[in-house]
């Protein structure tokens, strides 16, 4: 990691915040859903649609977006004249930006407009032309890989989402679609904490949040584990992307990585 990348805390307050009144966890440590399944896409659209516009107003979300982007780097092996990246739930671009100087092109995608554009302006205010970094405003669960005029990608990332989507495994094969064979999927988000003093980092603080947040109590390595392979992606990794602090508590975020199987047909 870079320097602090382990050592000390960003506040992870408005950057994930898990809470959701219609989940519970399992003693697999994967929430079971029992409600509101359809919903939590068009609260979350909507919830980044209105406050889209202060998501750069935090500077902890930017340095933890720096440190994800490290992690990222120190994962896969990128080439700033032949990677080509997809940021999923990219939200305004801030792992984007971290990740811009080190790929070729970066397409990012998001369902909320508002963070879409925000993210295109900021691409433009930067003078980067939108063939080398752009975000389109998609759904890349619901239709298939001609979304992105059939694109293929070297790696996909995805930072701090996967807790506001219900179904991990269905978004987890959606996203290795978008792969090239022998492409990467890189995947950060909180882990499952390992006492019950820490657990309380995720605890409910805004009512707001109660239908954006899919799971509570962050993720254990083998849910992320099983995802990962039910979506075909071979050489699995988990490792600590870096720490945190939510609600005055420590908190950790991590990496996961898998890679797409290159077959004979490929």
């Amino acid at each position: 990691m870079a320097e602090h990348g382990h050592d000390s805390d960003v506040d992870a307050q408005h950057h994930c915040t898990h809470s959701h009144n219609h989940v519970s966890p399992n003693p697999h440590g994967s929430p079971q859903i029992h409600e509101g399944q359809h919903g939590f896409k068009e609260f979350n659209k909507n919830y980044f649609d209105e406050h889209g516009h202060r998501y750069n107003d935090h500077p902890d979300a930017h340095e933890l977006a720096r440190r994800l982007g490290v992690a990222m780097i120190n994962a896969y092996t990128f080439n700033e004249d032949s990677t080509l990246v997809l940021d999923y739930a990219c939200g305004t671009g801030l792992i984007s930006r971290n990740l811009a100087a080190h790929a070729k092109c970066i397409v990012g995608a998001d369902i909320s407009q508002v963070m879409v554009d925000q993210y295109n302006q900021s691409v433009f205010n930067q003078g980067i032309p939108p063939e080398e970094m752009r975000a389109v405003c998609c759904d890349l669960t619901v239709a298939g890989p001609n979304q992105l005029d059939g694109m293929k990608f070297d790696v996909v990332v995805c930072a701090s989402a996967y807790h506001h989507i219900p179904s991990i495994e269905d978004v987890t094969k959606a996203l290795a679609s978008y792969l090239k064979p022998g492409g990467s999927l890189l995947v950060t988000d909180i882990m499952k904490p390992s006492s019950a003093e820490s657990a309380q980092a995720l605890l409910p603080t805004e009512e707001a949040h109660i239908n954006i947040i899919a799971h509570t109590g962050g993720f254990e390595e083998a849910v992320i584990k099983a995802v990962f392979e039910g979506a075909g992606l071979i050489n699995f990794s988990f490792v600590t992307a870096c720490k945190a602090k939510r609600n005055g508590h420590p908190v950790q975020f991590f990496l996961a990585s898998g890679t797409k199987e290159v077959t004979e047909e490929a």
